[in-house]
């Protein structure tokens, strides 16, 4: 019943019937995926039973670049969301392909943390410390000082590489 109402929230009664014909069964699957802690699967988010897609190396630098822009200016916190959109507008144009694949792992983070990392409020992991990027971004962090910011317009950025 729970996940009934829940998906009724999400979307109208009749999409509900189309995508789940018996909520019973949907949240019974959903209930035995989260207590099955035999599943080590990688490619299963943990306690939700979706199916996670893991990304390979093969794409290319421009369609890593826009990925990430749309990452960094939709995370859904608004301090974050401005650090990292005005850090994108300055920077991503110009950051390598293996500083691209170290500010994607950055932003498997929760805002949070990242924006707390790059702020100085709390202690990064080492694993994090290390990241030129990163300390790019807290460097960019401690010039904004107390303005006024906005999300920058969107644009392509710049390709140095």
């Amino acid at each position: 019943m729970y996940a009934r109402t829940v998906f009724r929230l999400a979307s109208s009664p009749q999409v509900f019937r189309k995508a789940a014909p018996s909520p019973r069964l949907l949240q019974t699957t959903c209930i035995a995926a989260a207590t099955n802690p035999e599943s080590n699967d990688p490619t299963v988010v943990a306690g939700l039973g979706l199916e996670r897609k893991i990304r390979t190396g093969s794409e290319d630098l421009e369609t890593m670049r826009r990925r990430l822009l749309y990452q960094m200016r939709k995370r859904g916190i608004l301090e974050t969301d401005l650090l990292l959109s005005t850090f994108a507008a300055q920077h991503l144009g110009s950051l390598s392909h293996t500083e691209l694949g170290d500010l994607d792992s950055l932003l498997s983070n929760i805002d949070w943390d990242i924006f707390y990392w790059a702020t100085g409020k709390t202690q990064p992991p080492e694993s994090v410390c290390s990241m030129p990027v990163f300390q790019k971004l807290r460097d960019h962090a401690s010039k904004r000082g107390r303005t006024i910011v906005r999300m920058p317009d969107l644009k392509q950025p710049d390709s140095k590489n």
